[in-house]
């Protein structure tokens, strides 16, 4: 194709948006578009499907509602273009620029073109039934909301602050991908593969998360809090027969077993968990603020990051749990004084079991922490500041004298 028959095509095709005498839709189907600059056009609607427009450049295009189904568009550069609800299923995007782009509800499925022969058979042109193909793309500022990426490969892209509410990435490859302070807030990661995927500081309410590994990603400052809808039927169902439990002092209900189960980032403030079994669970992120787990067996559990802020955890057995950067400010990790069975103290007292506990730079400013088992805890970093540690068992337990020193202990009251 000339430059001239293009430029020929896009007035037709600008007279047709506007529903001019001789307009005509563009249909630049396989057509090679290699190179082009299509800068500032207006092809809303245009046929693009199995075209190459590698290298091609589409600052401030207007290509929304367009069809690229299998196009290839390596390499361009579409700064600020509107792809607002255009067809990109099986497309080859690699190494491109939409920095700033508008991409809200657009496909980026799988998808195969085929054609015909002059023999009369149907060969396919353009074969990526997984899903488009983005690899190593800027896609920084981007509006990719309600978009559907099911099953495309974003891997090593840019996607640095940009908009992806309610987008279906389920069953994406986000290796080595830039997420940071992205908005995924109701995105579908399902499935989706994350390896050293970064997302420090992004919004991840209320995103699908079912099975994702998320040990090798980066969430740092991330908020991924999510209720108690997004948890598996079965938790739920415990979760409330719990609650019936507590609430009907036993009678009716059930207490909750929920033992080596992936609770990350839910949502629990003030709840009341009391005698709950959750050994081995992973709460990582969790929000646990205000929430009563007196007497609960957290054993082994992953706490990294769980917000436990006033929280009561008195009795509790916390074991071997892996509490670094948690946050137990003003949080009560107390004894707590055994009844007998007509409601009556008996005198004897019941710590907290934090032995083996890794606590490292753990908030633990204002926390009780009287008479609790530390023995053989990890406290390197952790912040003791006027917590209290009264007859607590410290034996062999990694703290350093300045952090005891802003602690309240029994030496520091009869001063």
């Amino acid at each position: 194709m000339t430059p001239q028959e293009l430029v020929s095509i896009l007035q037709e095709h600008e007279a047709w948006i506007k529903q001019g005498r001789g307009g005509r839709r563009a249909n630049l189907a396989r057509q090679n578009l290699s190179g082009f600059s299509l800068e500032g056009a207006k092809l809303r609607g245009a046929k693009f499907s199995g075209a190459d427009l590698t290298r091609a450049i589409l600052v401030r295009c207007d290509l929304s509602q367009a069809d690229f189904f299998c196009a290839q568009l390596d390499g361009i550069d579409a700064k600020s273009a509107n792809f607002e609800g255009a067809d990109l299923r099986g497309a080859s995007i690699r190494n491109v620029n939409l920095n700033g782009a508008n991409l809200k509800g657009a496909d980026f499925r799988g998808g195969t073109l085929m054609f015909g022969t002059d023999e009369g058979d149907r060969k396919p042109q353009s074969l990526n039934e997984r899903g488009a193909d983005l690899a190593n793309s800027s896609m920084a500022n981007a509006n990719l909301s309600g978009a559907n990426m099911s099953g495309a490969n974003l891997s090593g892209v840019n996607l640095r602050n940009a908009n992806l509410d309610g987008a279906d990435l389920s069953g994406c490859i986000l290796s080595e991908t830039d997420l940071s302070g992205a908005n995924l807030q109701d995105a579908n990661l399902k499935g989706a593969v994350l390896d050293n995927t970064v997302f420090k500081h992004a919004n991840l309410s209320g995103a699908n998360t079912d099975g994702c590994d998320m040990s090798a990603a980066n969430l740092t400052g991330a908020n991924m809090v999510r209720n108690e809808d997004a948890l598996p039927s079965n938790v739920r169902d415990r979760l409330n027969d719990h609650y019936v439990w507590i609430r009907e002092d036993g009678r009716l209900g059930q207490r909750a077993i929920l033992v080596d189960q992936d609770l990350s980032f839910i949502e629990l403030e003030g709840v009341n968990l009391s005698g709950a079994d959750v050994h081995g669970s992973n709460l990582t992120g969790a929000n646990m603020s205000g929430t009563l787990m007196v007497m609960s067996d957290l054993a082994k559990c992953v706490l990294e990051g769980t917000n436990f802020r006033g929280a009561t955890l008195d009795g509790s057995n916390l074991s071997n749990a892996n509490l670094e950067n948690a946050d137990l400010t003003k949080a009560q990790i107390g004894p707590v004084d055994l009844k007998d069975s007509k409601g009556q103290p008996t005198g004897r007292l019941w710590p907290a079991n934090l032995t083996g506990a890794r606590l490292v730079n753990a908030n633990l400013t204002g926390a009780n922490l009287r008479q609790a088992n530390l023995s053989h805890c990890d406290l390197t970093g952790a912040n003791l500041t006027g917590a209290d540690i009264t007859n607590a068992n410290l034996t062999d337990a990694l703290v350093d004298i300045e952090q005891l020193d802003k602690a309240i202990s029994a030496e520091t009251a009869s001063a």
